[in-house]
């Protein structure tokens, strides 16, 4: 017996580790959900200026958060995250030629980081000689142009533009070859991932007022908007029933995600009713924000402007 009693404490430890050693305070999981809404801000690690920098980095670097989020915009119910990008899609091509106004570029169904290897080897077999390269900036320059590469406005997304004589014969050949290499495998640029990481949709709150702020010129933005307000939504949910481009404005009837789901008209037998309300999209240079207003032009609710610019904006990533 005593084989058997020599064992039986390891055996044991062993299974409290595999079940996760999750027997806390009588036998329950600890929940830290509340402590997580009431964290305050620590004081980072300083390292001495002569560590070598090489090998002391950021590891996991947090993005500076650039919103004025507080917690007591915290919600009880934690929004449902961002489908994670697979790769390219059965929806769209691989490669696609867009245009708005005079600008012209290469919509690329992939993320940055995949496509900047595929760039340089396209570099490579046409003979195109670079003057320099640029990796996390995502630029190649050469005698007669360059090529630039930056993330979609959707995430696992890519465009790529291109200066090099006429921008339409470069974006072809550029997609031909893409088109004809993007299932060969040309591996991740470890360099290039610093594209992947540029959010350019960001749902702010400014005053007590929200915006949805695109990294996008004026007309661009209102092509994008105008698409996704038209295929995005459930036409039972969302339908645009006027607009004026020169205004920037879109007019839209709106139901709510917890109206549509039923909520409490279903206690009382009756359908609920779509809200009225008005788009407005103003822009400058290369930045374009989207706000909330009623039909009439009254302002709306902030937690009904949230809603509704939420949902806009999850089309868009």
């Amino acid at each position: 017996m005593k084989p058997i009693l020599k064992w039986m404490p390891l055996m044991l430890c062993s299974s409290l580790a595999l079940s996760g050693c999750g027997l806390f305070q009588d036998g329950y999981y600890y929940d830290r959900n509340a402590e997580y809404q009431t964290a305050e801000m620590a004081k980072p690690l300083e390292l001495p200026a002569s560590r070598n920098q090489v090998r002391y980095q950021d590891s996991m670097p947090v993005p500076q958060a650039d919103s004025d989020f507080s917690t007591s915009d915290a919600v009880d119910d934690a929004p449902r995250p961002q489908p994670l990008a697979s790769g390219q899609s059965d929806e769209q091509p691989y490669a696609e030629l867009r245009q708005a106004g005079s600008e012209h570029w290469l919509l690329v169904d992939a993320a940055p980081a995949s496509v900047w290897p595929r760039l340089q080897g396209f570099a490579v077999d046409h003979g195109v000689n670079p003057t320099a390269i640029n990796a996390a900036g995502g630029r190649i320059e050469t005698a007669q142009g360059s090529v630039s590469l930056r993330q979609g406005l959707r995430s696992g997304t890519s465009e790529v533009r291109c200066d090099i004589g006429g921008s339409a014969q470069c974006l072809s050949s550029i997609k031909a070859y893409l088109d004809s290499n993007h299932t060969a495998d040309s591996g991740v640029s470890l360099a290039a991932q610093p594209l992947d990481q540029s959010e350019r949709v960001k749902l702010r709150n400014r005053g007590g007022n929200w915006e949805l702020d695109l990294a996008l010129d004026g007309e661009r933005a209102w092509s994008e908007l105008y698409y996704q307000l038209q295929n995005g939504f459930d036409s039972n949910r969302l339908t645009v029933t006027d607009q004026n481009r020169s205004a920037g404005q879109f007019f839209i009837d709106y139901l709510p995600q917890d109206a549509d789901d039923g909520g409490w008209f279903s206690w009382f037998g009756s359908d609920p009713q779509p809200g009225h309300y008005r788009l407005q999209l103003d822009s400058n240079a290369g930045n374009s924000v989207v706000t909330v207003a009623g039909a009439d032009g009254q302002p709306v609710e902030p937690a009904a402007a949230r809603e509704l610019l939420d949902a806009i904006a999850s089309t868009l990533r």
